[in-house]
């Protein structure tokens, strides 16, 4: 989330674009205390962050060979 937040301070204007791109207010985005896993293809594709820095707990798992998400990656972090 540091690098999300580190990449949306950068520029004024950056967190509504990126709300506006996922159809949500941009207070939802201050609301996550992790990126939504079923919102990184998005936030990846409109930001050039790679998925495993945006959710490093759950590629960090893929790498070592397994396919299986943590139990709470498709609700973690979820406040939109």
């Amino acid at each position: 989330m540091e690098k999300l937040l580190a990449y949306l301070d950068e520029e004024r204007g950056r967190r509504n674009k990126l709300a506006t791109a996922l159809g949500i207010n941009p207070g939802a985005i201050s609301q996550w205390e992790r990126v939504p896993a079923e919102r990184l293809g998005d936030i990846s594709r409109f930001t050039g962050i790679p998925l495993e820095e945006l959710r490093p707990d759950i590629f960090a798992k893929a790498e070592r060979g397994t396919n299986e998400l943590p139990a709470d990656a498709s609700t973690a972090g979820e406040a939109a």
